[in-house]
């Protein structure tokens, strides 16, 4: 798992090391940085004075994968356990907790395409 500052002094916890998950080499070379850096975008759209203060991956990520008829991967969807403990604009502290997912498709094509969604379970703060 990783632990401590990653990512611009952020701090990244529980995130099993990108060596040790080859199978999401398709998100980026290093997984957990490219999740961190969609998310903070996603969360400086709602309040642009947000800070994410740090990041707890719960567990192992969940993967799902489709193959096509020849036995090659074209589908992946990578689902990671999160609480997110940010600052709004506002100053106020909250924890996050929900589901990150990344979703691809059409892997190893010209067709391909990742998009990703978060689902809110609950928050706390305020």
């Amino acid at each position: 798992m990783t632990n401590g500052p990653e990512h611009n002094g952020l701090e990244l916890l529980g995130f099993p090391p990108s060596e040790r998950l080859p199978q999401l080499r398709w998100i980026g070379p290093n997984y957990a940085t490219v999740l961190v850096h969609d998310l903070t975008r996603g969360l400086l759209r709602q309040d642009p004075g947000t800070q994410i203060m740090g990041v707890r991956c719960d567990e192992e990520p969940t993967l799902r994968t489709s193959v096509d008829s020849s036995g090659a991967i074209r589908g992946q969807d990578a689902t990671f356990a999160l609480q997110v403990f940010v600052r709004d604009g506002c100053g106020r502290l909250w924890r996050l907790r929900g589901r990150w997912t990344y979703v691809g498709r059409d892997l190893g094509t010209a067709l391909a395409s990742l998009t990703h969604y978060w689902e809110l379970f609950d928050l706390e703060g305020g």
